[in-house]
């Protein structure tokens, strides 16, 4: 099968499966406060069309996150399946911090908004200062987050930037942040390509950093922390 026919049937059951599943998941969510059916469909399309996509994948350091414990899990960002590898690979149900622009998506837009995933608008610092303010507010409410500090995709496979509002958004918190490597998933959909290719993929979860009692000047120190431990895994370049 070639690998336009393999994504366009990828793309033509995740638009249905969301189209079909996503209204009565969120009405059930709406009457019973619970959460819980949305992740376990939503983990289940991404099995499935993981699945269809030939794409496998191998995670390392599962231990390092505690049962029970509130977490900011820091992933790079290489592909365009990082974020749906991340709500596969993570014993967790997880909110994100995303880009703006997702909140316009018809249907996927209010599943977002039900299980309190934050919206950045990157454009706009108050906005997205007020997104990072509410991601803390959730985090110590006990949500766990995942997030890209980069930003955006990587176009070389090298780690970009990092940028800072995570980490304040950790700090006010008093949040353990996981630093996440994720290799490989360039190789499987790079930014801009439409085609999904077969391939394989490593996670690794490193050991978690604790915040407490940090304060908003050490989010540097905080910053090459992560940075250090995501790189550790990253092939040298």
């Amino acid at each position: 099968m070639s690998s336009m026919i393999r994504t366009t049937l990828i793309y033509l059951f995740t638009g249905l499966y969301i189209l079909l599943l996503a209204p009565p998941a969120m009405l059930w969510t709406l009457i019973s406060g619970d959460t819980r059916l949305l992740y376990i469909l939503a983990r289940f399309c991404i099995r499935v069309s993981g699945i269809m996509g030939g794409i496998r994948v191998s995670i390392q350091g599962r231990e390092n996150i505690a049962p029970g414990k509130t977490c900011l899990f820091l992933s790079n960002h290489q592909g365009n399946i990082d974020g749906p590898l991340l709500c596969h690979a993570t014993p967790r149900n997880l909110r994100a911090l995303i880009k703006s622009e997702m909140m316009k998506l018809p249907v996927l837009s209010l599943v977002l908004k039900q299980v309190q995933f934050v919206p950045i608008e990157r454009l706009n610092p108050k906005k997205a200062r007020e997104g990072i303010d509410l991601g803390a507010r959730l985090l110590a409410e006990g949500k766990s987050f995942f997030a890209f500090p980069e930003g955006t995709r990587s176009r070389d496979g090298r780690l970009g930037e990092f940028k800072k509002g995570v980490f304040v958004m950790a700090i006010k918190a008093q949040a353990t942040i996981i630093p996440v490597t994720i290799a490989g998933s360039a190789t499987i959909q790079p930014p801009g390509r439409y085609t999904i290719c077969p391939g394989r993929i490593r996670v690794v979860f490193h050991d978690p950093i604790d915040t407490k009692g940090m304060k908003l000047e050490d989010r540097d120190r905080l910053v090459e922390l992560t940075r250090e431990a995501i790189a550790s895994e990253l092939p040298s370049t």
